[in-house]
């Protein structure tokens, strides 16, 4: 299927800039150096001409003229915060009339902050009791931590048809990738990196691992797991096929002009659960990617909600397929 091309990234004059270089960069002036003056002028005059100034060529420093003060004996300038005087001399009276109003305003916001604070307790407490009651239901199981599942919305599983990708699952770290109650270890596919699916359509938290096809034109390979969003009532034998039929037409395969081939149906059990399996070709004519297309395998999964696997392989590439067998035959449930 088709990745994401990485654009370019240029560099500033030190190498240091993974976003090009810096607009206000201009360089050094030509000649390599800056044109500074030599030590001791000549400096422009302002009287005229180009006469150096004094010693050293720098202006004579400007001093306040004998006699000067500053400020002039007997001025005065108002502090911050005051209107400009005259004032009286001397400090304000000490036992001049005082203002109840501040008292009176104070007292009034103590008696506001407590009335706020306990409304604030009464509501937190309530509002938390509501929260931990939600995060205890319409969550999907999976094999990973507590803590790392993926929340799973009432009514998700309502497709009859294709749909875009629902959401893709948390990049893996580990040696489990897992979706829902299916999962198989990154460790059955050699130098595959993991990778979020937020592409696929009809997927909820799709989780995988990839690698570039060599000698291909921004083409992967690839297995993920994921939990499908069509309804409760069509079996996994139907999910299967119809997931096909999307993944065919889907992203993966945009402007490649795709064709998909003759399927091939299949049951099997998945670790000891039910469980169903296509397998399909899927060519593309577009020679800029110097790949014929993917054998893609889909297995479906009866578990609630239903999961499924998904496999591409490069057409004819014996030794990818090999590696996708291995995942395959890694896959578990969660009983």
């Amino acid at each position: 299927m088709t990745v994401p091309p990485e654009g370019p990234h240029g560099q500033d004059p030190y190498g240091s800039n993974p976003y090009g270089q810096s607009p206000y960069w201009v360089g050094p002036p030509q000649g390599g150096s800056y044109p500074y003056p030599p030590p001791g002028g000549p400096y422009p005059n302002p009287a005229g001409g180009t006469a150096p100034y004094g010693p050293g060529g720098y202006p004579p420093p400007q001093y306040p003229q004998p006699g000067q003060q500053y400020p002039q004996p007997g001025q005065q300038y108002p502090q911050p915060g005051w209107p400009g005087g005259p004032y009286p001399p001397g400090p304000p009276p000490p036992n001049g009339p005082r203002s109840k109003l501040p008292w009176l305003v104070l007292a009034g916001v103590a008696v506001l902050g407590i009335v706020a604070l306990a409304a604030i307790l009464i509501l937190g407490h309530g509002a938390g009791n509501r929260s931990n009651a939600g995060n205890q239901s319409n969550r999907v199981p999976n094999s990973q931590p507590t803590g790392t599942q993926t929340p799973q919305p009432a009514g998700e599983q309502n497709a009859t048809g294709c749909t875009p990708n629902v959401s893709g699952g948390e990049k893996p770290t580990g040696d489990t990738i897992s979706a829902g109650k299916l999962s198989f270890p990154a460790s059955a596919a050699p130098g595959w990196a993991g990778f979020s699916d937020d592409q696929t359509p009809n997927l909820i938290g799709a989780v995988g691992v990839g690698q570039d096809v060599p000698g291909a034109n921004q083409w992967m390979m690839q297995a993920e797991v994921g939990i499908t969003n069509f309804v409760t009532g069509m079996d996994v034998s139907a999910q299967a096929s119809k997931l096909m039929d999307c993944v065919a037409n889907g992203p993966g395969y945009a402007n490649s002009s795709p064709t998909l081939g003759p399927t091939k149906t299949s049951s099997l059990t998945v670790d000891g659960v039910k469980a169903a399996r296509v397998d399909a070709d899927i060519t593309i004519a577009d020679p800029s990617r110097n790949v014929k297309g993917d054998s893609v395998t889909i297995i479906a999964v009866d578990t609630k909600p239903v999961a499924v696997f998904l496999g591409a392989t490069p057409i004819g590439d014996a030794a990818s397929a090999a590696t996708l067998s291995h995942v395959i035959a890694a896959l578990k449930v969660r009983k």
